[in-house]
C-alpha cells in the first residue's frame, strides 16, 4: 500500500490548542484589532456555513458540472517546499482532474495546488461577517482568491513573507498546526525545515531537544476557516481520504507590519532577495523601512503582547 505524507509531527514541540472562536461572536473589529494588527492566528468556527458551497460542493459531479476547459496542474504528490515545479504532475483538463481523484484508491494521494477559482464556481462562495470592506485592500504578492483541491495530500511546513491569509475549509476536514520563530529558535528549526531533514528518519537527531517550540494546533472543518498571519509557520495534514477543496482568501498586510530587521523572517527575505533577485532589493528595503516608521509614529510594538 501506498504511504501517506503526513508534516504536522515531523516538527517536534509542544502542542498547544489553536485559539478557537466562532464567527457570530467574532466582530470586525475584534478580529482586525486583537488577530490580524497582533498577527496572532485564530480558528474560525462557522466563519463559511453561509456559503452556497458548503451545501452544493460535496454533491459527486456538481462540480464537474460547472466547469468549462480550465486547465489545471495535477500532482500525485504532497504538497512540497519548494514547489516541485510540475516535476511530479501533468496538465489535463480540471473536470478530468477531478474524475481521478474522486476514482482513486483511499490510499492514494492526488493535489491540485493553487488553482484559479472557475468562473462556474464563483457564484459558490461568500464573504466573511468579520472581516470588513474597509480593511481588504488588495494583497501584494499572493492572488487574491485560490483553491487548492486534493485527495490525502499535506501541505508542507512554510510561512508566508507578506500578505495576511484565511484559509477555508469547503469540502473534507483537516489538521493545521502552527507555531512563530524568533532570534532565539530560528536556527534550531528554520534551515532543518527548509532543507527537508524533518522528513529523515534520523530527524530526532537534527533537532535540538532544549530549544522550545509550541505549535498552536487546531481541527478545521467544512465551514471553518483559519487566520494565518505573515511570518508564522504552518502545516497541514488531511483528517479524511476523500475529495478535499480548501480556498484561500489574501489581503494586504497593514502598513506596520510588513516587516522589521528584528525579525529572522525579514532578514532572510532581505538575504535571499540581494544574491538572487537584486532589483527587487530596494523596494523591499523600503518596505521594512516604511513599515518601521509606521510602528514608530503610531508607538506599536513589531510583537505586541
Amino acid at each position: 500500500m501506498q504511504k501517506i505524507i503526513s508534516v504536522v509531527d515531523l516538527v517536534p514541540g509542544n502542542t498547544v490548542p489553536l485559539t478557537t472562536v466562532s464567527a457570530p461572536s467574532l466582530s470586525a473589529d475584534t478580529f482586525w484589532t486583537e488577530f490580524v494588527c497582533k498577527h496572532t492566528p485564530v480558528l474560525i468556527k462557522g466563519a463559511a456555513t453561509h456559503w452556497p458551497a458548503l451545501a452544493r460542493w460535496n454533491r459527486i459531479g456538481y462540480l464537474e458540472s460547472r466547469c468549462k476547459d480550465e486547465i489545471v496542474d495535477v500532482w500525485n504528490t504532497f504538497n512540497p517546499a519548494p514547489l516541485l515545479n510540475s516535476a511530479a504532475g501533468q496538465f489535463q483538463k480540471l473536470v478530468d482532474g477531478l474524475e481521478k481523484i474522486r476514482q482513486a484508491p483511499d490510499d492514494a494521494t492526488y493535489s491540485i495546488p493553487a488553482m484559479a477559482v472557475p468562473e462556474g464556481w464563483k457564484s459558490d462562495l461568500g464573504g466573511y461577517s468579520f472581516l470588513s470592506q474597509k480593511h481588504e485592500r488588495r494583497p501584494l504578492w499572493y492572488p487574491g482568491e485560490r483553491l487548492f483541491v486534493y485527495k490525502n495530500a499535506s501541505t508542507e511546513w512554510h510561512y508566508h513573507h507578506l500578505d495576511e491569509t484565511l484559509t477555508t475549509q469547503l469540502v473534507g476536514s483537516k489538521r493545521i498546526s502552527l507555531f512563530r520563530l524568533t532570534g532565539d529558535n530560528w536556527h534550531a528549526f528554520a534551515p532543518l525545515i527548509e532543507a527537508n531533514w524533518h522528513h529523515m528518519s534520523c530527524r530526532d537527531n537534527f533537532f535540538a531537544n532544549e530549544v522550545p517550540l509550541s505549535k498552536h494546533e487546531g481541527a478545521i472543518e467544512a465551514g471553518d476557516a483559519v487566520y494565518i498571519p505573515p511570518f508564522w509557520w504552518h502545516g497541514i495534514d488531511p483528517v479524511d481520504t476523500g475529495l478535499g477543496v480548501t480556498h484561500a482568501h489574501c489581503f494586504r498586510t497593514t502598513d506596520g507590519r510588513f516587516g522589521a530587521c528584528e525579525e529572522p523572517g525579514t532578514r532572510e527575505l532581505i538575504r535571499l532577495t540581494a544574491k538572487a533577485h537584486k532589483k527587487h532589493l530596494l523596494p523591499l528595503l523600503s518596505l521594512v523601512c516604511f513599515s518601521s516608521i509606521s510602528r514608530k509614529l503610531h508607538q506599536e510594538r513589531w510583537w505586541p503582547t
